[in-house]
């Protein structure tokens, strides 16, 4: 497309796809602000009046839907230069690519996460009256924390309107006829997905329209491709007539959680997200996520001085924390230093460690998410996540039989607000924390379990046992936050060292629930904690690019007497939020 057809301002970064409607790129606005992503009409095409309109009407369709699930519209424009969407910039990659990079099928979490993710963007948009009537892989984006948008409402239609439009592999009959589509459209075309994703075939296999419409209008669903405890989901989305089928998202997103839990456990969202986001990061894309994403941190050269500072409360030197875990039997809890009966939650200096955590069988990498804000001034939110586990967990248990599956875990997700700031700004961490500690437990050579309980103490199985995510460290303060430089190579790598800078905070934990479950034989914690501190002068800390860190190394610790902790095969993944300290 010609510079002429282009809107004015925009500084392009890279090209996101193009078809015969026209080109997506990703810009930026030259007097700054974050990426977008701008749809252009094909220049060929703006001479065309109904080309014009249906081109308006997607982003009339797109100003309607609100959701986090799907890609908000930020602008539509239109003038004798052209014509162009502008939305927001997602950092991720067509399931269409997932699904064709990754060898063999999704896990069924995976799977049923995705379909959530896409039942909760459709259920907006049929809130509002629209059906998008061409759910794809293509059209959905998973984005580097295994999280879902819905992408593309080019042949949207309000709820009624009639049309063969669409995409013929996930077509629902009535599409096929022509007939008034409705939210049952919809959700025809996210099951028949939702089976490619936990079976890695499409529904129907045929090679020409005429057979695959007749494959959508009487071949049943391929319900034995499908695991046994799904096939209902598979069956009632499916069904031929749309009456007979789930209309309401939401109603469909209650059956599938239902199931979900009753097959997968309560925790089996979250093992879907960790599956899907690993499974997301190694998939290569034609799209820069590092324009995107953390990655944009290249190591900066040292700033010059500043002469003003605040952060009396700073201190500058090596610094390590520790967040810590353990307990198979009841006299473990208080050499892990906590007096309640969960026994897992050290206190370091008044505020609460982060327990060990174990994912759900194989590894678990969500990639943190930043967005520089327009210009070098205070602003903008960094987030970032840490995930620790053991490959082997009976080592650290004393069960040989132990499946990895049932692996103790901790998950940290960090929130940094701003992610620019000068000295004697006042930044803030989130932390949401969650937790496995299996307790109470027998596994037999089959890999089975039999759950004690938490109270019978004199039953329970395993050697006491206790793992952290950091190490302990003296510091002066309570609480604290360590800033690690960005180095040269590998910005997004956790730190293994405990060089780092300390900088003390203030702080204190809320929604803090450890219900001991017997479903997962394991006390499953949560809560939030918040730690608050000041930027301290450049005497103390350098401008530039730094992660920031609750514990330090990022890394697990941990023992069951003389066991190595090798031999546990510990893994600790994800990346740690992205700041710039800039100068006065």
């Amino acid at each position: 497309m010609s510079s002429e057809h282009r809107l004015p301002g925009f500084v392009e970064l890279a090209e996101l796809g193009s078809g015969a409607q026209g080109e997506v790129v990703l810009a930026r606005h030259e007097s700054g602000g974050g990426p977008v992503a701008i749809k252009y009409l094909a220049t060929g095409l703006l001479g065309d009046t109904a080309a014009r309109n249906t081109f308006r009407d997607e982003a009339q369709m797109l100003k309607r839907v609100v959701n986090p699930h799907v890609a908000r519209l930020l602008e539509y424009l239109e003038s004798p230069w052209g014509a162009a969407i502008i939305l927001e910039a997602v950092a991720g990659r067509p399931l269409r690519k997932v699904l064709d990079e990754h060898d063999g099928p999704l896990t069924p979490e995976a799977a049923l996460t995705t379909l959530k993710g896409s039942l909760l963007g459709l259920a907006a948009a049929h809130a509002v009256g629209v059906v998008h009537r061409d759910y794809k892989p293509a059209n959905v984006l998973v984005q580097d924390d295994g999280q879902s948008k819905l992408i593309d409402f080019g042949i949207a239609v309000l709820t009624g309107q009639s049309g063969r439009a669409g995409t013929p592999v996930y077509m629902a009959p009535e599409q096929w006829a022509g007939e008034p589509a409705t939210p049952a459209t919809d959700l025809y075309a996210a099951t028949c997905v939702f089976v490619e994703c936990v079976s890695g075939e499409k529904p129907f296999h045929a090679k020409t329209p005429d057979a695959l419409k007749a494959e959508h209008n009487s071949a049943p669903p391929p319900l034995e491709r499908v695991p046994e405890p799904l096939r209902p989901l598979v069956e009632r989305g499916m069904a031929k007539s749309p009456s007979d089928r789930i209309w309401n998202a939401y109603e469909f997103v209650n059956e599938l959680e239902t199931i979900a839990v009753q097959t997968y456990g309560p925790d089996w969202e979250r093992r879907g997200i960790v599956a899907l986001g690993v499974i997301a990061a190694t998939v290569t894309t034609t799209v820069p996520l590092a324009i995107l994403g953390g990655a944009i941190l290249a190591p900066g050269a040292a700033g010059t001085t500043t002469a003003a500072g605040t952060a009396a409360s700073s201190v500058v030197g090596p610094a390590s924390a520790m967040y810590s875990q353990g307990a198979a039997t009841a006299d473990v809890m208080t050499k892990v230093g906590s007096s309640t009966s969960k026994g897992f939650l050290g206190k370091l200096g008044g505020a609460k460690g982060a327990t060990g955590i174990g994912a759900a069988g194989v590894g678990a990498a969500i990639i943190a998410w930043f967005f520089w804000p327009a210009s070098p001034t205070v602003g903008g939110t960094s987030q970032g996540t840490v995930h620790g586990y053991f490959t082997n967990p009976g080592a650290l248990l004393g069960q040989p039989s132990m499946p990895a599956a049932e692996t103790p875990y901790m998950n940290l997700k960090l929130t940094v607000t701003p992610a620019r700031a000068k000295p004697g700004t006042t930044m803030r961490m989130m932390i949401e924390f969650s937790a496995r500690t299996p307790k109470g437990a027998k596994y037999w050579p089959n890999g089975s379990r039999q759950c004690f309980g938490e109270t019978e103490e004199g039953r329970q199985q395993g050697d006491p046992y206790e793992f952290a995510i950091g190490t302990k460290i003296p510091t002066k303060h309570k609480n604290w936050v360590a800033f690690y430089r960005i180095p040269p190579t590998h910005p997004q790598e956790l730190p293994k060292k405990k060089d780092a800078t300390i900088v003390g905070a203030t702080g204190g934990v809320s929604g803090e629930h450890q219900p001991y479950v017997w479903s997962e034989c394991a006390t499953m914690s949560e809560w939030t904690e918040i730690r608050t501190f000041t930027v301290p002068n450049s005497n103390d800390l350098r401008s530039g690019k730094y992660l920031l860190s609750p514990a330090v190394p990022v890394q697990i610790t941990g023992k069951n007497g003389n066991v190595p902790l090798e031999s546990m095969g510990p893994v600790t993944e994800g990346a740690l939020p992205p700041v710039e300290l800039l100068d006065e």
